[in-house]
């Protein structure tokens, strides 16, 4: 019950304190009450008979490892989502199936590279393998950053195809190493676990890259915004789409304000990967220096 709370606030404040700003009462008073809620599930899960998740189980070096990097993937993908996807509608004005599409490559790298994995890991091991595929997820992305206006979609394709090999190979082997540090008899815990990464990963990844990229979008907009209307200005402010649509119903007067509202918006997407590139690279750091070299074997 404790977990709920913890996860729950550390999103809230990292959403308000990011809109809000970071000294907040508020946003101060949520990372507290995550801090103390995780405090409070490792004392009673440590002290309770038959706990949810057993806290002794992160002492594990494969599950810890196994759950860090299965975490932080999601936390990376549906992140790049939240943000590639506008990329495609607002940059390149693909329509919402379009864009869809252009996403497909990265399922077609994924697949094989999935399949692939058990026979690298059988041949370099599990800490090599795991390493490798979050620096593949890594540089992806921040092949991705470095876009602009003018870029177009194969330099996006070339970035998503990176991440695709590292998507395949550090989500194979996170759950992979997950399942076999447990036990036959704990296999429903394994899996619980492989489930709940991955949920907690992706709402702390949109969390983070939205309010990094909604930040730096409305600090990057022209100065124009403010001569606009206050709900106007206020709508532009909050969203790229929105000032998209009121550059259009200006006419041919709209053409600059477009041109901000999409620097502006590029300016965001690269400091929103740029921020998730360093979360995948210190775990990348991690896996190398405390993952377990072979694969765990379970009972």
């Amino acid at each position: 019950m404790t977990t709920a709370p913890a996860i729950g606030t550390l999103v809230f404040a990292i959403i308000e304190g990011n809109e809000k700003g970071w000294t907040e009462p508020l946003v101060i008073g949520a990372f507290v009450v995550t801090v103390v809620s995780f405090a409070a599930y490792a004392y009673l899960g440590l002290r309770n008979e038959h706990p949810l998740l057993d806290p002794a189980l992160f002492g594990i070096r494969g599950f810890r490892a196994g759950a860090i990097t299965v975490l932080v993937q999601f936390m990376a993908v549906f992140g790049f989502f939240f943000v590639g996807l506008q990329y495609l509608q607002l940059i390149l004005d693909y329509s919402p199936l379009k864009a869809a599409a252009a996403l497909v490559p990265v399922a077609v790298v994924v697949l094989p590279t999935s399949q692939a994995t058990p026979r690298l890991v059988r041949r370099v091991g599990m800490k090599i393998t795991m390493t490798v595929g979050l620096l593949l997820l890594g540089a992806g992305l921040f092949v991705i950053s470095l876009l602009d206006v003018d870029s177009g979609y194969l330099p996006f394709l070339g970035g998503l195809i990176l991440a695709g090999f590292g998507i395949g190979l550090s989500g194979t082997v996170g759950t992979a190493a997950i399942a076999g540090s447990l036990g036959r008899g704990q296999q429903g815990v394994a899996s619980a676990m492989n489930d709940t990464t991955r949920e907690v990963g992706s709402a702390v990844g949109i969390a983070l890259m939205g309010s990094i990229y909604g930040s730096h979008y409305r600090s990057s907009l022209p100065d124009s915004v403010s001569r606009l209307p206050a709900d106007t200005a206020e709508s532009v402010r909050h969203s790229a789409a929105a000032g998209l649509y009121v550059a259009d119903r200006l006419g041919a007067q709209g053409a600059a304000l477009a041109d901000g509202v999409k620097a502006a918006f590029m300016d965001g997407l690269s400091a929103s990967l740029i921020a998730v590139c360093v979360v995948v690279l210190a775990a990348a750091i991690g896996a190398l220096l405390r993952a377990p070299k072979a694969p765990p074997t379970s009972d």
